[in-house]
């Protein structure tokens, strides 16, 4: 199954302050997480340039699979996460050919 992901870091859940080792302990490690992702071609995307957000496409098994995996990054809880499940262009013809069959059916 595909999920198109997009996430975005909650607005003042870092101070300037703790940046410096948030960013290594939690954000560097996540972002690591991801680029393995990408090398391995687990999930396709990036960070919105200028932003301190990202989007993705991730390839998992099960609805437990994606979760599993997101809430498995560092900082998870820091981001606010948006998951929505992708059919395939294929499977999109066929429902909107039925569709359009329906319609033809009806009018006669």
């Amino acid at each position: 199954m595909l999920y198109f992901v997009s996430a975005e870091l909650i607005e003042n859940s870092i101070t300037a302050e703790a940046f410096p080792q948030v960013f290594e302990q939690v954000i560097r490690p996540s972002l690591e997480s991801l680029a393995k992702m990408v090398d391995e071609k687990k999930i396709h995307g990036g960070v919105l340039a200028g932003q301190r957000a990202g989007t993705f496409i991730i390839e998992a098994q099960s609805n437990e699979e994606a979760d599993r995996i997101l809430g498995g990054l560092p900082f998870w809880g820091l981001l606010r996460w948006s998951v929505t499940p992708l059919v395939s262009f294929r499977t999109a013809i066929e429902r909107d050919q039925k569709t359009a069959d329906a319609m033809k059916a009806s009018r006669r």
